[in-house]
């Protein structure tokens, strides 16, 4: 006996990918601006975001505190020039060498932007985040989050990445299939019909909508761009859904990197939270 149908997930495939399109069209044709959150608000991928995130208290699940990443390293690339001895600085974002839209945020906005992951993890998702070729130097840093900034929220879109939907499916499932068996138990020893716990039922229905939704993102919204695409078309829904994060008080976000699919990215929304520390490896694409 199964409690629920998971059979509609092609649909929604489709529809978060038609709504997504949409949000962008809008932010394209003026109709809203990247920073007018509340009228991206009323926008239909926002506003389904915004119930299930915000108004259904959903977001818990994805906040995380910069505090709780302490431990996981930090690292920011560039590409150098042929005779560059670059020092901390030349890590740092400044606004007059930002001249393309960045994933978050528009030309000439200094967030900081890090690869985030163990080993060589950090350093090649930086590497392909900078799209490095053959031949070119590149220099990679370490960076550490500053104490006083550690108790400041995050939201992580990466929550649902090494689930499969199976997975997401099946612990809702196996809640369900808990409340039937609680319910049954008491009935046969009492006699008496017990109510399922309605909080407990709307809980485990919002995890499994915020993870579904979470995977759906990651799948079908995070994607390479391909060459000749206008960055600063399609970047737009995600610099806006940035404005609705800052509107809610968080500090960054944490996101799968669309070119290396074993890191991970930070950004920062102040580019002061978070500096570089220890040596600088300098070496040639190969």
């Amino acid at each position: 006996m199964h409690f629920f149908d998971f059979s509609e997930i092609k649909k929604s495939e489709s529809s978060i990918k038609r709504t997504w399109g949409e949000y962008r069209e809008a932010l394209a044709t003026k109709k809203i601006s990247f920073n007018d959150v509340e009228a991206a608000k009323e926008e239909l991928f926002l506003k389904t975001y915004n119930d299930l995130f915000h108004d259904h208290n959903g977001i818990k699940l994805q906040t995380k505190t910069l505090g709780s990443i302490v431990g996981i390293p930090l690292g920011r690339g560039a590409r150098l020039k042929e005779t560059e001895i670059p020092d901390y600085e030349r890590f740092l974002p400044k606004k007059e060498f930002i001249n393309e839209d960045n994933r978050f945020s528009p030309a000439g906005v200094e967030w900081l932007y890090l690869a985030v992951g163990d080993g060589n993890t950090r350093s090649e998702c930086a590497k392909k985040e900078c799209r490095m070729k053959a031949g070119e130097r590149f220099g990679f840093c370490d960076f550490q989050l500053l104490d006083n900034v550690l108790g400041q929220k995050i939201v992580d879109l990466t929550i649902a990445d090494a689930l499969s939907y199976a997975d997401i499916n099946n612990e809702l499932e196996k809640h369900g299939q808990k409340q039937y068996k609680r319910s049954l138990k008491i009935a046969k020893a009492t006699g008496l019909n017990v109510p399922i716990d309605k909080s407990a039922f709307n809980e485990a229905m919002t995890k499994w909508g915020v993870f579904t939704y979470s995977k759906l993102l990651s799948q079908q919204i995070f994607i390479p761009l391909g060459d000749g695409v206008d960055k600063s078309i399609e970047y737009a829904p995600f610099q806006s859904l940035a404005q609705y994060f800052i509107s809610l008080g968080y500090a960054g976000i944490m996101y799968g990197s669309t070119v290396y699919p074993q890191g991970k990215n930070l950004v920062l929304f102040d580019k002061n939270m978070a500096t570089p520390v220890g040596g600088i490896d300098i070496s040639v694409i190969v």
